[in-house]
C-alpha cells in the first residue's frame, strides 16, 4: 500500500455505490465502513462521549500526557498514522496501491484526519439534502418519521461539517455530486482515476456488483437492489414528501441550513426550495406523521432510549457518565 483514500460524505449519499465501483479497480482495496479513526480522534475532544470510566477525567489525563511529549500532539498524530497505516495495509491482501476508508461519520473529524494523513487522497461526495433525508426516512425509518431523532446530527450538523471540511481540503481533494455522477458515471470515474493516478478501467462500471465489502455496515438495500448505475434514485424524494405536512417538513429543513452549505457543495438553495414548492402533494392530515415527529422530538430531548432501553438501562443506571 502506498497511500490511503478517504471518502467523505453524509450517510445515504451513494457512498457505498462509489466505494464498490472504486474497489473494482485492482489498485484499490476496501472493506465496509472501518470507523477506525473516530475513537482515537475523540480522545482529543472534551465532549461527545459517554463512558463508564469518566471521559472528562480521561481527557485531562490524556491532555497532560500529550503536553509532556517532545512535539506534543504532533507526536500523537504521527504514532496514530503509523498505527492506522499498518492496519490499512494489512487489508491490502493483493498489495493494492490504495486502501479506501469509507466512513460517513468521519464528517465529525475531517480536520483531524487531514492532520494525521496530510498526504492522503480525499474524495468528497455531495448529495442534495432533500434526497439524503428522503433516503434516511425510507431506508432506516421504514418510511415513517418517529425515528428521526437518530439522525439529527447527520441532517443538521453534517452538511455544515462536510462543507467546512471541503473548504479546508479543496486544493488537494476531488469533489463530486451524486446527482451528476449517476447521470454520467464514466466521466466522473475517469476523473477520479486521474486524480488517483491510476489507469481507468471501464469494467469498473459493471464489475462493482460483484464486490463484497465484507462487513455489516453500508447500504443495506442498494447492494441487493442495484445491478447497474441509473437515475431512478433522483425522483424518489417526491414519493417520500407526498403530503402537505411532509412538504412543509422538508421545506423547513432546507430553510434551516445555511446558504453557504449549498454554495460550497455546488447546489442552489433557492432552486431546491422552488422544486419543493412546485411538488404536487396529497391534502392529508398526516396524523401518524405528526405524532411520529412529536415522539421523535421527545426522545431526542429526554433520551428515554438510553435510560429505559432494553440493553442500555442497566448500563446507564449502574455507571457514572461524564
Amino acid at each position: 500500500m502506498k497511500n490511503i483514500i478517504f471518502l467523505f460524505s453524509l450517510p445515504r449519499s451513494g457512498s457505498t455505490l462509489l466505494q464498490r465501483i472504486l474497489m473494482s479497480h485492482n489498485e484499490i482495496a476496501s472493506v465496509a465502513e472501518p470507523w477506525l479513526m473516530l475513537p482515537f480522534i475523540y480522545t482529543f475532544k472534551k465532549e461527545g462521549i459517554l463512558t463508564e470510566y469518566s471521559h472528562k477525567v480521561s481527557y485531562v489525563a490524556f491532555e497532560d500526557f500529550i503536553n509532556n511529549l517532545p512535539n506534543k500532539e504532533d507526536d500523537y498524530y504521527k504514532a496514530l498514522r503509523h498505527f492506522a497505516e499498518n492496519l490499512y495495509e494489512n487489508q491490502c491482501k493483493n498489495n493494492e496501491k490504495y486502501f479506501l476508508d469509507k466512513t460517513p461519520r468521519y464528517y465529525f473529524i475531517i480536520p483531524q484526519i487531514a492532520k494525521v494523513f496530510p498526504d492522503a487522497k480525499f474524495i468528497f461526495l455531495f448529495r442534495n439534502p432533500v434526497h439524503v433525508m428522503s433516503s434516511i426516512i425510507q431506508t432506516w425509518c421504514s418510511g415513517k418519521l418517529n425515528q428521526m431523532y437518530n439522525f439529527e446530527r447527520d441532517l443538521y450538523y453534517g452538511p455544515q461539517a462536510l462543507s467546512e471540511g471541503y473548504k479546508l481540503l479543496k486544493d488537494k481533494s476531488y469533489a463530486i455530486q451524486y446527482e451528476k455522477f449517476v447521470i454520467d458515471p464514466k466521466k466522473y470515474i475517469e476523473e477520479i482515476c486521474e486524480y488517483l493516478e491510476i489507469e481507468f478501467d471501464e469494467n469498473m462500471l459493471s464489475n462493482f456488483v460483484a464486490q463484497d465489502t465484507k462487513g455489516r455496515l453500508g447500504d443495506p438495500t442498494g447492494i441487493k437492489e442495484y445491478k447497474r448505475i441509473d437515475t431512478k434514485s433522483l425522483d424518489k424524494w417526491k414519493y417520500t414528501f407526498n403530503t402537505k405536512f411532509r412538504k412543509k417538513y422538508i421545506k423547513k429543513y432546507i430553510q434551516s441550513l445555511d446558504e453557504s452549505v449549498f454554495n460550497i457543495q455546488g447546489y442552489n438553495k433557492q432552486e431546491i426550495l422552488r422544486e419543493i414548492e412546485e411538488l404536487d402533494v396529497k391534502n392529508s392530515i398526516s396524523l401518524q406523521d405528526r405524532i411520529g415527529l412529536i415522539y421523535s422530538e421527545l426522545v431526542r430531548i429526554l433520551k428515554p432510549n438510553i435510560w429505559f432501553g432494553r440493553i442500555t438501562k442497566t448500563w446507564a443506571k449502574n455507571r457514572f457518565l461524564s
